[in-house]
């Protein structure tokens, strides 16, 4: 058995926005072991999360090791929380805020990734996005990227974000690039919560791979909350792209850190549900909402001005709840 002198601990906050002179005092978690388990306790509230590094995974790469520790092992005791598991290898332990995507005091930054052959424009006029930023107001501004390619095989103004027919990967590297360039450049601060629909959940999918890659993610980089619509994961939506190295499915970062609500019709067949459902489940902070209905928000052509709503109320105010409760 290993003492628990092996299992460091290290009371750092994770805190968005928000830095950890401006916030309330971290908790310091206390770490022990007895018997064949390892036992994290702490004072405070919900809003913390315990989250476990591997030293010499710490080693290089610092803040990026950490990962949200398996949210079913935390319990609640007197005065706080403690969270257990068998005992292993030595590990460090650290405390992390999140804060929610709603910040008191100011405003949400929303990023919204729009369908294949859409565009930004009409991505914006979609029933859901209109019903959020009406509900929403001043708490939150909505950001709207358009997909740098075209395709007039789809219609004469929609755009994608990669060519799902071809195996070609310059396009969507060029649109990750086109990503974080715009966030950086059109965003004011970090990205709260990512909004993708169809092929633009699963370009944020991908996204979020990147987190822990080391790459400069510039306003992405703090991003922990994700909504999906209609949605899969890149090694279903686009199975060609099987190339050595591409992570096509969340990797272990973002499916520990990552927070999501998926939206899944029931009738859908472009993006088939279980397709969605996959990906539901390979995030370990999910929701899943499944709803009657297909693949799109609205009917009306390619125009956004003639719209037909084809999306439950009931869904929209489920989003609506989900957005302030997280």
């Amino acid at each position: 058995m290993r003492c628990a002198a092996l299992f460091p601990v290290l009371a750092w906050a994770l805190s968005p926005g928000l830095s950890a002179e401006e916030g309330s005092p971290v908790p310091a978690p206390t770490v022990s072991a007895t018997g064949s388990k390892v036992r994290v306790s702490w004072e405070g509230d919900s809003r913390w999360v315990l989250q476990k590094a591997d030293p010499e995974v710490f080693q290089n790469l610092g803040d990026m090791a950490f990962r949200d520790v398996d949210q079913a092992g935390v319990r609640p005791v007197r005065a706080g929380h403690e969270y257990a598991e068998p005992a292993g290898e030595a590990a460090f332990y650290r405390l992390a805020d999140y804060g929610s995507i709603l910040p008191e005091g100011g405003e949400a930054n929303i990023l919204v990734l729009h369908g294949k052959g859409m565009y930004a424009g009409w991505m914006e006029r979609t029933p859901l996005c209109e019903d959020l930023e009406n509900v929403l107001g001043d708490r939150a501004r909505f950001f709207y990227a358009q997909a740098p390619h075209n395709n007039i095989l789809l219609n004469v103004i929609g755009r994608e974000w990669w060519n799902c027919l071809s195996a070609s990967y310059d396009d969507l590297e060029e649109s990750v690039d086109y990503v974080i360039e715009y966030a950086n450049n059109s965003i004011p601060g970090d990205v709260d919560l990512v909004i993708g629909y169809s092929q633009g959940g699963s370009l944020a999918s991908y996204l979020f791979n990147l987190l822990d890659s080391g790459r400069d993610l510039g306003s992405l980089a703090k991003v922990r909350n994700a909504i999906f619509i209609n949605s899969a994961a890149m090694g279903d939506i686009t199975p060609q792209y099987d190339r050595v190295g591409l992570e096509n499915s969340p990797d272990d970062y973002s499916a520990s850190n990552i927070n999501t609500l998926h939206l899944i019709a029931d009738s859908d067949a472009i993006v088939q549900p279980r397709w969605s459902l996959s990906l539901a489940e390979a995030y370990q902070k999910s929701t899943t909402i499944t709803y009657e209905g297909d693949h799109f928000m609205a009917s009306g052509g390619i125009s956004p001005l003639f719209v037909v709503d084809l999306f439950p109320d009931a869904v929209k105010r489920a989003v609506e709840d989900w957005i302030r409760e997280n």
